[in-house]
């Protein structure tokens, strides 16, 4: 079959494309990418066919790729109607797929050390490296810009190993890596990171958890490795390489916190200015759930209890009852601020990534905050809502000791594999050139009642003015699925403005479920059947959910739609954790995407529009909204 054989050429011509194509490359891989996800979706040998074929016409007017895949190409060819069921294709799709989406550190059993031990607590060598057979020219483009300061050629990745401390003992030989820009490695440089590892259990594997941090304290990459005493090693994606969210505009990172579970321990590493601490939380799953459960009871509190009425009515809250408010809040926040990292059983390390936090706060000026982001694989601690001080004060309260408030704050969450989210190409744009979807309930201006308002029809406004016709606005569950199943076009916002409520299918994971329009629902068992991951959001756009209870209320991020969409290619995901007043949903989304279009990343949005609503209205419910993705993420470049 033609387009198989073609198939199976481009999956190993991969790393040469760039060069093949010239020029034209950065265009043409962004449509490559989108051609390879429908490519790994398909269901059909017609539809693979048919994929193949039009990426075929996108490369095969480059004379340098023709020359090379020509031959297959029309090799007996024959058209879509005679294909019969081919073994492999499936598998040959999913290869093509991964191709430019696989990860470059990699991680061997190097030898034996030679220190005699014993053969059931053996000691091995563990050479964490870059994988330069594979990937070499993602080192000339955006991956190790994170990592090379444009100025020179080389830069240092710095790698961590940590795993079970009661399974195997990790003993660090050399920690950085040196990296090129435009070449993964070379022969008289060593090897990579070196560890040794002790086996203190001979009996069964163990995870490890691979950390590669960059100078400016992000984490670009990270694996899990199921290590077998036996030498054998098994290698997954927990955060793949990401596409340049980022920019050379950004901050850096004042302080990167890493949150693992592996092996059954939930481990924390913390780097600021001053250096590292890696340490374990002494808390189940089942325990962690009861502190998120306490720490969101402060913010909780505000809409339940008795003047709670005044935040569902106005902006400005009285100051009186602003100060009753950050009183319920710093205390649920400093309870959740000791029981992670002054527990009773902690270790020095974990009081020591506590006072990093205090420290992080402490260094805000007037006019700027510390950027935070905190990577973890699965774990949602509500971190916006702790307050961190050693000494709990009544008298002394402030609102920026609250992380949300005092920080830029960006939640970054682990994925297992690159089928769980696409890496689809982000389309860089201006404010003149931005697309949005935006997806409105007109029923919550409850014009066909005695109270008729204008709540939704003023945010339509607002995007009919700022983007005009490149707004494209739904208020239909049915157009909403059809845009999910069938992306038209690479956008750079997809906004909700609707509730969130409980799905009609309820499964032991929940079924959460986008209302709109005449009472019709967009639930996320169905997106997921009908819209798959495997169907890429092309552009990567910004998703923002302004819809009550849309991050979920336990310890983990359990596949609701925050998960979803990332795992459909949104590069960030901002949504709310408890119910969402509508007076303030609407003047929150104003403010911040006033800032969002003015070219401000996402974290420092987030964070001067809550400033904004404190300092202007002493409205604490600011702290509803939480962003899922790198801290650098912005949906337009500046002008």
């Amino acid at each position: 079959m033609a387009a198989q054989d073609a198939a199976t050429e481009l999956v190993g011509l991969w790393p040469t494309l760039p060069r093949l194509v010239g020029p034209d490359w950065p265009r043409v891989r962004a449509q490559a990418l989108n051609l390879f996800g429908r490519l790994g979706g398909a269901d059909t040998d017609e539809e693979r066919v048919a994929h193949t074929e039009s990426l075929l016409e996108l490369l095969l007017p480059y004379p340098a790729v023709a020359g090379v895949l020509g031959e297959a190409y029309h090799r007996g060819r024959r058209s879509a109607e005679s294909v019969t069921d081919t073994p492999g294709w499936t598998e040959l799709c999913r290869l093509l797929d991964a191709a430019p989406r696989e990860q470059w550190i990699t991680a061997r059993f190097d030898a034996d050390s030679p220190d005699g031990s014993p053969a059931d607590r053996r000691t091995r060598r563990l050479v964490v490296g870059i994988d330069s057979a594979a990937h070499p020219y993602a080192f000339s483009s955006a991956q190790l810009d994170l990592t090379v300061p444009p100025e020179a050629e080389t830069g240092t990745l710095d790698v961590e190993v940590y795993g079970a401390p009661e399974a195997v003992e990790v003993v660090p030989v050399r920690r950085s890596l040196v990296v090129r820009r435009h070449r993964p490695g070379h022969g008289d440089e060593p090897p990579g990171a070196v560890f040794d590892l002790r086996f203190l259990k001979d009996d069964r594997p163990v995870s490890l958890v691979v950390v590669t941090r960059t100078t400016d304290r992000r984490t670009p990459q990270q694996l899990r490795l199921t290590a077998h005493p036996s030498g054998l090693l098994k290698q997954e994606n927990l955060l793949s390489p990401w596409r340049p969210a980022t920019d050379s505009a950004a901050p850096p990172i004042t302080l990167s916190l890493t949150l693992i579970s592996a092996g059954g321990a939930h481990v924390l590493t913390a780097h600021d200015a001053t250096g590292s601490a890696t340490a374990a939380i002494p808390y189940s799953r089942e325990e962690l759930d009861a502190l998120v459960r306490e720490a969101r009871s402060g913010i909780e509190a505000l809409l339940l209890g008795p003047e709670g009425r005044r935040y569902e009515s106005s902006l400005d809250i009285p100051e009186e009852q602003y100060g009753a408010d950050l009183r319920r809040l710093a205390r649920s926040g400093f309870d959740l601020f000791h029981a992670l990292f002054r527990p009773d059983d902690g270790s020095g390390d974990l009081r020591r990534i506590g006072d990093m936090v205090i420290d992080t706060l402490a260094s805000a000026g007037p006019d700027s905050a510390p950027c935070v982001e905190v990577v973890g694989n699965g774990l949602n601690l509500p971190w916006h809502l702790m307050y961190a001080v050693d000494t709990y004060d009544d008298e002394r309260l402030s609102p920026y000791r609250l992380l949300g408030l005092g920080a830029r704050l960006a939640l970054v969450p682990l994925r297992s594999g690159h089928h769980q989210r696409h890496r689809t190409e982000y389309v860089p744009r201006t404010a003149r050139e931005a697309t949005a979807l935006i997806a409105v309930n007109t029923d919550i201006d409850r014009a066909t009642t005695g109270q008729p308002r204008a709540i939704v029809a003023g945010q339509v406004d607002y995007w009919r003015q700022r983007l005009a016709e490149r707004a494209e606005v739904v208020d239909e569950a049915e157009r909403v699925t059809e845009a999910l199943r069938k992306p038209k076009r690479p956008d750079s916002l997809w906004y909700f403005y609707c509730h969130l409520v409980d799905g009609e299918r309820r499964t032991p994971l929940g079924d959460a479920a986008l209302g709109f329009t005449a009472g019709r629902q967009v639930g996320l068992r169905d997106a997921r059947r009908d819209a798959p991951p495997d169907v890429p959001l092309p552009g990567a756009p910004l998703v923002v959910l302004n819809a009550c209870n849309s991050s979920g209320r336990d310890s983990v991020l359990r596949g609701g739609f925050p998960s979803y969409f990332l795992s459909k290619g949104a590069r960030a995901v901002v949504c709310t954790d408890i119910e969402l007043p509508t007076v303030l949903g609407a003047e929150w989304a104003r403010r911040f995407f006033d800032r969002l279009l003015a070219g401000t990343t996402v974290a420092a949005a987030l964070h001067l529009t809550a400033r904004d609503l404190v300092e202007r209205h002493r409205n604490l419910l600011c702290l509803l909204y939480t962003a899922f993705g790198t801290a650098g993420v912005r949906m337009v470049t500046p002008a």
